[in-house]
């Protein structure tokens, strides 16, 4: 059996739903250099991000882009909004204080929503395995976990230096119209 929703993690001091590459100023942004450092002061926060990410990420999301454009997908946004497939406890506790949205597949139209097998960024930088430099259609769930599974969903002993291991840890979801997030926007729905 397959998920039947996508969850997108945030922090619990930020809105869902944001993009570092919407960010005016890129690596000089106020936003981007807490991110950046939070490590050093809050203990719960893993996520690392290295000096060139933004940089990495800007070509990575031109590429996925073009892929999905390319397979016949109609994305509203520049760049998509991240979301995993079913539930992912490494993603989630990867900050542990995150909130997570839920979002049934049902309410997914096929030519907004796109997949990666993992993580977009590693897929679009790397070409060593099959599934890398693919983006797949939300509806094609089935084909792809028949093909490649579905991940363990468990909770490593520690993140240390997790970005030098398999990242085979969940799909990535990638959701390219904000419409579809609008109902799910709790906290701007209560401005």
């Amino acid at each position: 059996m397959h998920p039947t929703f996508i969850s997108h993690y945030h922090l619990p001091d930020r809105p869902p739903f944001l993009s570092l590459s919407d960010l005016e100023g890129g690596m000089d942004s106020q936003i981007f250099q807490d991110m950046l450092n939070r490590h050093k002061w809050d203990e719960n926060y893993n996520r690392r991000f290295g000096l060139n990410y933004l940089k990495t990420r800007a070509s990575v999301e031109k590429k996925l882009r073009d892929l999905f454009i390319r397979r016949g997908g109609n994305p509203k946004r520049q760049y998509p909004i991240y979301f995993v497939l079913g539930e992912s406890k490494w993603f989630q506790y990867l900050n542990a204080e995150h909130r997570v949205i839920r979002i049934p597949i049902s309410e997914l139209p096929n030519q907004s929503v796109s997949v990666t097998f993992p993580d977009s960024y590693i897929t679009m930088t790397n070409s060593k395995k099959p599934y890398y430099e693919k983006v797949y259609f939300i509806s094609e769930i089935q084909d792809f976990l028949a093909e490649y599974g579905m991940p363990e969903n468990d909770v490593p002993k520690t993140y240390e230096k997790y970005w030098e291991g398999d990242f085979e840890k969940y799909y990535e979801v990638q959701v390219w119209d904000n419409e579809i997030l609008r109902p799910y926007d709790f906290f701007h729905a209560r401005e």
